[in-house]
């Protein structure tokens, strides 16, 4: 399987990169979310062959919203809608209900997962008829991280995957019929990698060439002269921006700091005060 992760990264990672990248390790109680998401791609990687991808974080368009992970693969395309939630669920048709720990009863959930699911599997089935791109195939996955979560079902609208149920969603999608082609499923994959990156189709057309190219004669252009290199300017950017850390990553490194102060701050006190 092959990952194509649309996540935006940091136009000029700064000095403190290298650091954030390891917090997972150090502080996994707090990435523990980013943690699970990871182990999730993994053993889809491992279970899945080449036969399929996965998209990560696919901007729809314009919309500064986000899609869950999208697999396609022979079988057509999975929505997976990723839940890293915690308790015990019952899910009947739409209905989504919790059990509440203190009365030991269900109730409604303050969030439908699974109306969650098929909102997000008709806007990305809408995004593709609005670009007249039709699947025969689209299917909405809510798929659990947490070995904890218990749910009871009884014909869910969506299908309901806990974390030991991921092998068997990987065999059925691995032995499904197929519905789309291996060039299919190139053109798809190529489609929606130009609506998430409409930049860079740009800069390869370029803002006055066509879109078939120029013309085949073109005449002779001579050399530019040579012009000294400029000075560089000392212009640098906001020292925030530079580094492109996100509000997370600040406060690991607040805690980090924090942390640093205080181990300090003991080792002083011991010196000065034990001899």
């Amino acid at each position: 399987m092959k990952l194509i992760d649309y996540s935006r990264q940091p136009a000029a990672p700064g000095f403190l990169q290298k650091y954030l990248e390891r917090l997972p390790g150090w502080l996994p109680f707090w990435f523990s979310e980013k943690i699970a998401h990871e182990r999730l791609v993994t053993r889809l990687g491992r279970e899945l062959d080449n036969r399929f991808l996965l998209l990560k974080n696919l901007p729809l368009g314009d919309s500064a919203d986000l899609t869950p992970y999208i697999l396609i693969g022979p079988n057509g395309l999975v929505v997976l809608n990723v839940s890293t939630q915690k308790g015990i669920y019952r899910a009947r048709d739409e209905s989504w209900w919790e059990m509440s720990k203190s009365s030991r009863r269900y109730q409604p959930a303050r969030r439908n997962l699974i109306r969650q699911t098929l909102s997000l599997t008709q806007r990305f089935k809408t995004f593709l008829e609005q670009q007249s791109f039709s699947c025969p195939v689209i299917q909405p996955v809510l798929l659990f991280t947490d070995p904890g979560v218990h749910v009871e079902t009884s014909r869910p609208a969506v299908r309901v995957v806990l974390t030991d149920g991921v092998k068997n969603l990987t065999a059925n999608l691995l032995q499904a019929e197929e519905v789309l082609s291996p060039n299919e499923i190139r053109l798809l994959s190529d489609f929606l990698d130009r609506a998430a990156r409409p930049e860079q189709v740009q800069d390869l057309l370029g803002d006055q060439e066509d879109f078939f190219g120029k013309d085949l004669i073109q005449p002779e252009e001579k050399p530019a002269p040579k012009t000294p290199m400029p000075v560089p300017q000392l212009d640098l950017p906001p020292v925030l921006e530079k580094m492109g850390l996100t509000r997370r990553q600040w406060i690991g490194v607040t805690l980090l700091a924090v942390l640093t102060m205080l181990v300090l701050g003991g080792l002083i006190f011991f010196v000065l005060f034990t001899q």
